[in-house]
C-alpha cells in the first residue's frame, strides 16, 4: 500500500465510487485509520488503499484483514495477519449458493465472534446504497418501509430479493468477524454503545458525492424503530459538517430545550479515522410523501409555526452579527459568481442586504427542505440532518428555503431545471402556491415581529448563502474552477436574479 492513490489525485466520480465500496469500515470497532492486511484485488483493493493507514502492518498486528470469500486458505492467512481483538472482513461479488450461511459458519468455526453478514445492495455491480444485516428482520422491514417501491419493476424485485436471500444468492456480500483476545475487552465508547457491532445493523450510504455522510441504524434487541442514529464522514472535508451538527444540537439542547422534533446529541468520536456522531433518532413519516397541491398550505403553516420556536425573542444589534452572517456570504458570492453576475444587480444586491437591521437570533437549519422534515404520529414536525446548521443565525432563511423547495417538488422543477419559473410563480401571491407562501410568511412575521420588507431581504440572503453549495458542487464536478457556462446554470444564482428582477440573464 506504499503507492496508494490519494483522494486528491482522483476525479470526484471515481473517488466517490471507490470510497462507497469501503463503507464497511464504519461497521468496525477501530477508531483510527485501520492498519489493513489487504488480500483483495481490483476495485476493492483500490478502495482499501484510500481508507487504510499508510504502510503494511507486521504479521499479527493488523487491525483488519480483508479477503474475498472465506476459503480455508484465505481465512488462515487472515488469522495470521490480525492482532487479538482485530477483525476479518470478507468481500465477494459473485453469487455462491448458500454463500452467506457458509461464510458465517466458517468464521464461527475459526473462533471469530460478533459474526455478521451484510448485503451491499440493492443492485450488483453498482455503488451500494445500503449495507443490510441479513440476519435482522427488523433492519429489513425498516429498509423496505423507508424505500417504497416507486415502479412496477421495483415492486417486482422485492420478492426476487427475498428469494435470493433465502437461497444465499444476493450479491455483493460482506462478512465480518472479530478475533478474540485481550485487546477486544477495551471499554465501549459512546459511538459503539449507540451503534453496536452485535445485533442487526443497517448502513444507509446514498447520495451522489464523497462528502455525503454515512448513517448507521442499530436494531440490536429492538423490535421497533432504532432508538439512535450514528453518522460518519467519508472524507476529511466532511468532518466539519458533523462538527457543525454537533455544535447546533448542543446549542439547541441548551437554549431551546422545549423544541420537540430535534435530535439529541448522545456521543462524539471517531470510526475508521473519520468523525462520528451518535444522536437520538427522530422518527416520523417524511413530509415529502404527504406534500400535494392541496396539502401544501397546511404543511407550510405547520412547519412555519415550528420554525418560530428556533428563534429568540430579543433582537440583536446588527453590528454584532452582520459581518459574519451577511458580509461574509456576500463577499463569497461576489468571488464565486462576480464574473457572470452583472454589475448593476450586484450593486442592488449589496444595497438591499445592507438594509438588514436588528434581528432576533435563530438557530438556522440551512437545509429545511420537504425531504428533511418528518411528521410524527401526532402530526408534529421534526427536522433531520443538522450538518449545515448555523447555531447563531437569522430568522426567515429556513422558511424561505422550505417554501421554495416545496414549490419545486410540486412543479417538478428540480428534475426539469425550471426552478426560476417555479420561483417566479411562488413570489406572486395571485398564484395558488404564491398565496400559500404569502399567508405562511405573514403569519411567521407576525409571530416574530418581523416586517415584510425584512423577510424579503432575508429571503434574498438565503439564496446568497446557499449559492456557496452550488459553487462547491460545480467545483468538485469540474475538479477545478467551474466554467462560465456552469456558473450561469447554478440554481441559486437564478433565484438571486429572480429576486432582483434581472432580465435576460
Amino acid at each position: 500500500m506504499n503507492d496508494a492513490p490519494t483522494a486528491d489525485a482522483l476525479p470526484e466520480p471515481q473517488l466517490n465510487e471507490l470510497l462507497r465500496r469501503a463503507d464497511w469500515r464504519f461497521l468496525l470497532r477501530v477508531t483510527g485509520p485501520p492498519h489493513v492486511a489487504d488480500m483483495t484485488s481490483g476495485r476493492d483493493s483500490r478502495a482499501i488503499e484510500l481508507v487504510a493507514a499508510a504502510g503494511d502492518p507486521p504479521p499479527g498486528r493488523a487491525d483488519v484483514a480483508a479477503i474475498g470469500f472465506p476459503t480455508r486458505l484465505a481465512l488462515t492467512s487472515a488469522l495470521d495477519a490480525v492482532r487479538p481483538g482485530g477483525e476479518i472482513v470478507c468481500l465477494w461479488g459473485l453469487p455462491r449458493p448458500l454463500g452467506a450461511r457458509r461464510a458465517a459458519a466458517r468464521l464461527r468455526r475459526a473462533g471469530l465472534a460478533d459474526v455478521r453478514v451484510l448485503w451491499a445492495g440493492p443492485v450488483p455491480h453498482r455503488t451500494p446504497q445500503f449495507w443490510l444485516s441479513l440476519d435482522s428482520p427488523e433492519a429489513l422491514s425498516h429498509l423496505l418501509g423507508n424505500r417504497p417501491a416507486r415502479s412496477t419493476r421495483q415492486a417486482a424485485l422485492r420478492p426476487l430479493w427475498r428469494a435470493c436471500a433465502r437461497a444465499g444468492l444476493l450479491t455483493p456480500l460482506c462478512a465480518i468477524g472479530r478475533v478474540p483476545g485481550e485487546e477486544a475487552e477495551t471499554p465501549q465508547d459512546g459511538i459503539e454503545a449507540a451503534f453496536p457491532a452485535t445485533g442487526g445493523q443497517l448502513l444507509l450510504t446514498g447520495g451522489q458525492r464523497s462528502i455525503n455522510k454515512v448513517v448507521g441504524l442499530p436494531f440490536a434487541g429492538s423490535a421497533g424503530e432504532p432508538p439512535a442514529v450514528a453518522k460518519f464522514s467519508r472524507v476529511p472535508t466532511a468532518d466539519a459538517a458533523l462538527e457543525r451538527e454537533a455544535a447546533a444540537l448542543r446549542t439547541l439542547e441548551r437554549d431551546r430545550p422545549g423544541v420537540t422534533g430535534v435530535p439529541r446529541l448522545l456521543a462524539e468520536g471517531r470510526r475508521a479515522g473519520r468523525r462520528a456522531l451518535a444522536e437520538s433518532a427522530v422518527h416520523g413519516r417524511p413530509l415529502i410523501d404527504l406534500l400535494s397541491p392541496t396539502s401544501f398550505g397546511e404543511l407550510a403553516t405547520l412547519v412555519g409555526d415550528w420554525l418560530t420556536g428556533l428563534a429568540g425573542g430579543t433582537p440583536r444589534a446588527r453590528d454584532d452579527w452582520w459581518p459574519r452572517l451577511v458580509g461574509e456570504p456576500l463577499a463569497r458570492f461576489e468571488r464565486n459568481f462576480g464574473d457572470v453576475f452583472p454589475a448593476d444587480p450586484l450593486t442592488a444586491l449589496r444595497d438591499l442586504l445592507g438594509e438588514i437591521g436588528d434581528l432576533p437570533e435563530t438557530c438556522e437549519h440551512r437545509d429545511c427542505s420537504p425531504w428533511n422534515v418528518v411528521l410524527d404520529e401526532r402530526g408534529a414536525p421534526g427536522l433531520l440532518d443538522w450538518e449545515s446548521a448555523e447555531p447563531h443565525g437569522l430568522p426567515g432563511l429556513d422558511l424561505a428555503y422550505f417554501l421554495a423547495n416545496c414549490a419545486f417538488v410540486l412543479d417538478g422543477a428540480l428534475e426539469s431545471g425550471n426552478t426560476r419559473k417555479s420561483y417566479e410563480h411562488l413570489l406572486d401571491p395571485a398564484t395558488p402556491y404564491g398565496k400559500v407562501a404569502a399567508d405562511c410568511v405573514a403569519e411567521y412575521c407576525d409571530r416574530l415581529g418581523l416586517a415584510g420588507e425584512d423577510f424579503a431581504r432575508l429571503r434574498l440572503l438565503a439564496w446568497v448563502v446557499h449559492s456557496a453549495s452550488d459553487y462547491n458542487h460545480l467545483e468538485m464536478a469540474a475538479a477545478g474552477p467551474p466554467s462560465h457556462e456552469a456558473l450561469r446554470g447554478a440554481m441559486f444564482l437564478g433565484l438571486v436574479e429572480t429576486e432582483l428582477g434581472v432580465v435576460g440573464a
